[in-house]
This record gives C-alpha cells, structure tokens and sequence, in this order.
C-alpha cells in the first residue's frame, strides 16, 4: 500500500492535488525519495522536471513526442529510470516535463487509488489484480 495526502497545488493555492512518495533510483543506483502528484489525465507512468533529471543523473535515451492536456504535441528528452512500485522494482520511461513531478494512469495500471479530496484527506494505492474474465 501507497500512501499519501491531498494538499493544496503549487501554483494555486485553492487548487487540491493528491500526493505520494515514491523511490527512485539515482545514476548510482541508490533509491532515493520523491514527492509526486497523482495525475490521472497524464497516460505514462512518470514524468520528472529537468532539475530533478540532473539531480538523480539519470542519462538520455531518446528523443520521444509527447501529447499534452491540451492536445499539443511536444518532442521531449525521455529517459529510464528504476523506481520501487509496491515493493518492487519497476523501469519506466520519464519525460522531461516542465512541470511537477508526476505519475500517472500507466503506473497505475493494475492499482486501486483511493483519494479523500479534501486538503489533508487521504491518498491511498493498493495493488489490486484485475477481476478474472
């Protein structure tokens, strides 16, 4: 389980955004912790500003299109990075975003996601495994 808090957005402060930690390894391959938001409208897994790039020394892999929430799309430096998802060891794409840290629906996938939407109020991910068909 996954836990975090719905607090007040960044750049507007009656804007709420649900919050959680995540670990992310760095180029020396020691996890370190990070603040994310919970996006639901954003359809990878993880997208980082490129201060926090540098900082992990995460390394370029490619040059990949982006299409963001307003139907623009954008080509953005992409890179791999290792973070811990329940427990285990995931590799994800990152796109260098301006914006704040973020996961979204592909991270997601297979979770249940519980948020009271209030400031203070609950962030809850649960692993959860698709019904049986």
């Amino acid at each position: 389980m996954i836990r975090g808090r719905v607090s007040p957005g960044r750049d507007d402060d009656r804007a709420l955004e649900a919050h959680i930690p995540i670990s992310i390894a760095g180029a020396n391959w020691m996890f370190q912790a990070l603040e994310v938001v919970v996006d639901t409208g954003f359809t990878g897994a993880l997208a980082l500003p490129e201060p926090i790039i540098r900082s992990l020394g995460l390394q370029s892999y490619v040059r990949r299109d982006v299409t963001l929430a307003d139907g623009r799309t954008i080509q953005t430096a992409a890179y791999t990075a290792r973070l811990l998802w329940h427990g285990q060891p995931v590799d994800v794409w990152v796109p260098m975003m301006d914006s704040a840290p973020m996961i979204g629906t592909d991270l997601l996938a297979g979770s249940r996601l519980n948020i009271d939407w209030w400031d203070g109020g609950d962030v809850i991910i649960d692993e959860r495994m698709p019904p049986a068909a």
